[in-house]
Parts: structure tokens; C-alpha cells; sequence
């Protein structure tokens, strides 16, 4: 199968970009049938020093990683190894460059193989499932708002202070932390219809837009996705604009005009083929015999 993807990015109003992103080789056939197409996107923490470096350290190390799955090896359990291996990376390159409090970075990846998709992900990125022209956030952040939530919930903070708190947003998992143990991924293949499509986003993205904005943006194909998502986010001209990012990712046949996004209104796999509209020599049809009765008439009342 084949695989179309796409990206788009923006420094937003920060001095450095510090998103890094990558894909695996769509060409490599016998890897694509075990492995299949592996998209990456990382989100350098811009309170830490190097952000750029943790950034592109962890994409250059999920893909090489990644790449030396073998047939044996599952997707899931791939990505987990690639994952942990970038996290390794990224903490010896804080070492090379001296730096005390080390460096760090968000990692998400999918995986697109055939009609299922498998993901992981460490941090506050995302990765969404578009269906229907409906975007659906598949992971879960990691951010200390989960814990101020779950306090909340057992009466231990009010729902208030913890709405409230200054660090709500602080990631409590990334890539560069010392010990990994907080990883988002799916062991089962998650499904995808036709028409369906993936996107990869630095939190520059959804931070900004909402929901519906979202939604305006997956019209067409979803090559022109990304696109469209950083320059409706750069419109809204929010202070401090954050770099964003957006990778699109879409199993597609060979004729890019043959992707088409399926709506709730189209038939699911398996369901009975519709009635099949009128031909055309049908419709030609019935104006030849309008004519030749309007004709017909014609000659009878003019003959009278």
C-alpha cells in the first residue's frame, strides 16, 4: 500500500524552532509489509536549553530505531524499543553538551499499516484519527493537570485550585527523563476506514485552535491539511505563538485523485452497494421519446 503524507510548520513568535519531524522510507517495500510507514513528530520543551537538539536527537533516533525492526518483532513492541532508545539518546547528548539539567523533548509516532494504525507517545503532542471530517485526539498528555484532576475528584483539592493551578500544564513524561515510565501507546490495531487520515501536532496547534476550528481545516485532500491548520493558527495571532507544527499522514492508492474522504453518508465496508444512478443513454432516452411525442402531437392537431 501506499502512503501520502504531508507537513507544514511555523516558528510562531519564538526565537528558535524547536519542533523536529520525520518519516521512514515510503519506498522500502518489504519494510512497509511488516513495519509499515512510521511519521514521527518531536516538540522541543522551550524550558530547557537545546530544545532544537532534544528535538531533532529523538526523531533521528525513533526512525534508526525503528528501522531495525525485524518481521519477528511486532509494531507496538517496535515502537516501545525505538521510543525508550530515543530517550537514551537524547539523554547522552545533554551529557555531551554539559548541560546540568539535561535537554527534552515530546515524542508522538504512528504507525500506518494497511487499514490499522498504531501510535506512541510521550508528552503533550498529539495524534489524531480523522474520520468522517471529525478529528478525535487518540493519546493522552502527559501533564500534571491528569493528577490535579484525579485530586479533584476524590475531594482532595477543589476543582477550582486545580483549574487554577500554575502548573497544570507542566509535562509530568517526556523524552530525556531519567527513568521512562509514562508511555502512551495501543497494543491492539487501532482501525481505519477508507478515507480515514492521521495527523501529528505540536501543541502550538491545538493550544490554540478549538475543536470546530479543527474541523474547518480537514476540507479536501489531507496533503493540504497541515497547511491549512498552521495558517489558521497563525490568524488567530495569539501573544507568544508557540512553533507548530502538523504532520498528515494518508493510505492512499497509487492515483492521488483516487483518495476521496469517506462521510457518514457513504457506505461502510460491507454494507449493501447503493442503487446506481441513471445512465446516461437512459436519459437520452427519454428526451428522444418527449420529442417524438411533442412531434407526434403536433402533426396530429395541425392535420385536424
Amino acid at each position: 500500500m501506499r502512503y501520502l503524507s504531508a507537513h507544514a510548520q511555523h516558528i510562531g513568535s519564538r526565537r528558535y524552532q524547536q519542533d523536529s519531524f520525520g518519516f521512514a522510507d515510503p519506498g522500502d517495500g518489504d519494510f512497509l509489509a511488516h513495519g509499515g510507514f512510521l511519521a514521527v513528530l518531536c516538540d522541543g520543551m522551550g524550558g530547557m536549553e537545546h530544545g532544537d537538539v532534544a528535538s531533532e536527537t529523538a526523531v533521528r533516533a525513533m526512525l534508526d530505531a525503528y528501522a531495525r525492526k525485524t518481521p519477528a518483532e511486532s509494531i507496538p513492541a517496535a515502537l516501545e524499543r525505538s521510543a525508550r532508545e530515543a530517550n537514551q539518546r537524547v539523554i547522552q547528548a545533554a551529557l555531551k553538551l554539559g548541560l546540568r539539567e539535561g535537554v527534552g523533548t515530546t515524542l508522538v509516532a504512528s504507525v500506518t499499516h494497511g487499514q490499522s494504525l498504531y501510535f506512541i507517545s510521550v508528552g503533550d503532542s498529539a495524534v489524531y484519527h480523522v474520520h468522517a471530517g471529525e478529528a478525535r485526539m487518540l493519546n493522552r498528555p502527559h501533564v500534571f493537570a491528569n493528577l490535579l484532576d484525579e485530586a479533584s475528584a476524590m475531594g482532595k483539592i477543589s476543582s477550582l485550585d486545580a483549574e487554577r493551578h500554575p502548573e497544570r500544564e507542566a509535562l509530568t513524561s517526556y523524552i530525556g527523563i531519567r527513568v521512562l515510565e509514562e508511555i502512551d501507546y495501543n497494543t491492539e490495531a487501532w482501525p481505519l476506514a477508507e478515507g480515514d487520515a492521521i495527523l501529528l501536532a505540536s501543541d502550538g496547534m491545538f493550544k490554540t485552535l478549538d475543536a470546530g476550528e479543527i474541523t474547518l481545516c480537514l476540507t479536501g485532500h489531507p496533503e493540504s491539511w497541515p497547511r491549512a491548520l498552521v495558517e489558521r493558527t497563525l490568524a488567530r495571532k495569539s501573544p507568544g505563538q508557540d512553533n507548530v507544527t502538523v504532520v498528515s499522514i494518508a493510505p492512499a492508492s497509487a492515483a492521488l485523485g483516487e483518495w476521496a474522504p469517506r462521510t457518514e453518508e457513504s457506505p461502510h465496508p460491507g454494507d449493501a452497494p447503493a442503487t446506481p444512478a441513471p445512465r446516461n443513454w437512459l436519459v437520452a432516452g427519454m428526451f428522444l421519446l418527449l420529442v417524438a411525442i411533442g412531434v407526434g402531437g403536433y402533426w396530429y392537431f395541425s392535420g385536424n
